[in-house]
């Protein structure tokens, strides 16, 4: 008679295997059921977010404008017009230097576009301590607005943003409607403002500047006019940058031009240009 051997049969490991899997997994269904499984890809719900840095981001997506036009119409009344513009201004700050200043590079070298390129896709450069950070999916663009402002119906091309007081409007647009280089797109706009028909504005007086935004050659415009049928003057400010794909990017802020208010204008257009970053991917 044969002895019986000193370990455990193959059917008896393979029992005891079976009986540590089975355990393994009813831990790890334990461990699923309470923590829960996390949205695929990090998503958040519409309109909240977090950035990279911890603090707290607005998300939003422009509402479809029920116009056509490549330009969203501007109303003839100065409080509801400012903003309503299709055309992102960029702000003059009276000086060559803060004209050229690049908000998304400091060079425009490939090296600083790849460097403005990887600021992109995080979507959380540095703001000032009142200054929120919105992210425009829609336009795969970030920008930061000051903190307290309310957004304004735009349009799918366009986010526009006005201060509590309704006396400043900042707005971000990416269109391709015009052409693909900011020279092109800037002379679009341009001829849209000139029909006061559809844009409510008049008298326009335009200075143009060649500047560097996100480390690119951009086109810096200054626009005093006046809205039909009112003579208080205003000051639109607008950069002109290209995207990818053949979009342009332009980049606003409007107001009236009393003295008190284009020195804020000027501060508000140079910190939203720094706080502008364009092309972005990252979810």
């Amino acid at each position: 008679m044969s002895g019986s051997s000193g370990g455990a049969s193959p059917a008896r490991r393979m029992g005891e295997v079976a009986a540590v899997v089975s355990a393994i997994t009813a831990v790890a269904g334990l461990l699923l059921a309470v923590f829960g499984v996390p949205l695929v890809g990090g998503s958040s719900p519409l309109g909240r977010g977090v950035a990279a840095d911890g603090t707290s981001t607005t998300e939003s997506v422009a509402a479809p404008s029920a116009s056509a036009s490549p330009s969203v119409s501007v109303s003839a009344s100065a409080s509801a017009s400012a903003s309503a513009s299709g055309a992102a201004n960029g702000p003059d700050s009276g000086s060559g230097s803060a004209s050229d200043s690049d908000s998304g590079s400091g060079s425009g070298s490939g090296a600083a576009s790849a460097s403005a390129s990887a600021s992109a896709s995080s979507c959380s450069p540095s703001l000032p301590e009142d200054w929120r950070r919105v992210k425009e999916a829609a336009l795969t663009a970030c920008f930061g607005r000051p903190g307290g402002w309310s957004e304004v119906p735009a349009s799918e091309v366009q986010s526009t943003w006005r201060s509590p007081d309704g006396e400043y409007d900042l707005s971000i647009k990416r269109d391709r409607s015009y052409g693909s280089t900011p020279q092109a797109a800037s002379a679009g706009q341009l001829a849209w403002y000139r029909d006061s028909a559809e844009s409510s504005m008049a008298d326009l007086k335009v200075t143009t500047h060649t500047t560097r935004q996100n480390g690119r050659d951009a086109l810096w415009v200054e626009i005093d006019y006046h809205w039909v049928k009112q003579s208080e003057p205003r000051k639109r400010l607008e950069v002109f940058v290209a995207g990818r794909a053949g979009y342009v990017y332009q980049l606003l802020v409007d107001t009236s031009a009393t003295a008190q208010r284009l020195a804020e204008q000027t501060r508000l257009f140079a910190t939203a240009r720094k706080s502008l970053l364009i092309d972005v991917t990252a979810t």
